[in-house]
């Protein structure tokens, strides 16, 4: 029995053509899968980055805004993992939009409600534009982050990377 037959059918069974349209379609696949979705591996040796960033707290309580403290170290609620330590902490009077009777937007006030910006340093990894407090939890702008210092545990928005 031949390798190949006439008809170019690997063992007279499989074409040739077949089996190479199908390894093509699994290198491309695995190219595709490495470009966007495989993790860029880092080294554990290498020095680590010092970067800060700022983090809103909306409509919190006087008790929880003054809980806040220069010095704090803040935790992922989800994992644990040390995020960062606050390094500024300012808080402002919460307001919202409201839709008025006619189909205007005001500016109100919340009555016992505070928004409080806490500036943050963390030691982590730089990499491709993506900053990881500990080298592990990615912080991006605009992204949600559930936290917790020594007196309180609360969910914020990453307000802007410094």
């Amino acid at each position: 029995m031949k390798l190949i037959d006439e008809r170019g059918r690997l063992f007279g069974k499989v074409s040739l053509i077949d089996i190479l349209v199908i390894l093509f379609a699994l290198v491309m696949a695995l190219a595709v899968y490495l470009r966007f979705f495989a993790n860029e591996t880092t080294s554990i040796r290498s020095e680590g980055d010092t970067f800060s960033y700022t983090v809103k707290v909306e409509g919190v309580r006087h008790w929880t805004a003054d809980g806040f403290h220069v010095g704090d170290k803040m935790w992922d609620s989800d994992h644990d993992t040390y995020i960062g330590t606050i390094t500024s902490v300012s808080s402002e009077p919460s307001t919202y939009e409201t839709k008025l009777a006619d189909g205007t937007y005001k500016i109100a006030p919340r009555d016992g409600r505070y928004d409080v910006y806490l500036t943050v340093e963390a030691e982590g990894l730089i990499s491709n534009g993506r900053y990881y407090a500990s080298r592990t939890y990615e912080v991006g702008a605009n992204s949600g982050i559930y936290f917790y210092t020594k007196y309180c545990s609360v969910a914020a928005t990453v307000w802007s990377m410094n």
